[in-house]
């Protein structure tokens, strides 16, 4: 649980540039197609002039170096499609969850994990996970094991509205009496 007092406001990752986001130096194990590239002009330069490269191994490398190149394009739109989904579109799913329990009464695990029930009073947002504000507990989504059903609180209005002017119109009809 997150005391609601102690959040500190900074930047959330969904709204970072992507070059704050790669924080840590990639290990290059593998060849890209750069040094397929410099492989290839380097056996092109030093190949024995007398039995040259024949343009059948020409043109299965220039093959082979064509796919890797689609499948490094590929890769990166798989990457680039993923950081979307984590980044922008599931935070904004979470906090759209955590809003529709306000006024809602929840049951959660608290820090002994035993289950406790509260009324969502509010929602705030800590490092891109939505916490529901129940009294002066941040109670993360992911402790809430259920939420009861508020009872439509627009029915209950209505209702009331209803009984109302029940009443109302019932005071102001006159009795009729058959006395004559």
């Amino acid at each position: 649980m997150v005391d609601t007092t102690a959040v500190q406001y900074e930047k959330v990752p969904w709204l970072q540039n992507s070059t704050e986001q790669k924080t840590t130096s990639e290990k290059k194990d593998t060849l890209d197609k750069d040094d397929f590239l410099k492989l290839l002009i380097t056996e092109l330069k030093y190949q024995n002039p007398l039995e040259p490269m024949s343009d059948k191994d020409f043109i299965a490398q220039m093959a082979t170096f064509s796919s890797l190149e689609q499948m490094k394009n590929l890769n990166t739109g798989f990457e680039n499609l993923s950081n979307s989904m984590q980044y922008d579109l599931l935070p904004g799913i979470q906090l759209q969850q955590a809003t529709a329990m306000i006024g809602h009464e929840v049951t959660y695990l608290n820090d002994e994990y035993e289950a406790v029930e509260g009324k969502v009073d509010s929602v705030i947002l800590d490092k891109g996970t939505p916490y529901c504000v129940i009294g002066d507990k941040a109670i993360s989504i992911y402790s809430i094991l259920g939420v009861k059903n508020a009872g439509s609180t627009n029915d209950t209005v209505l209702q009331e509205i209803l009984d109302q002017l029940k009443t109302l119109t019932d005071k102001m009809t006159p009795e009729t009496g058959d006395g004559a």
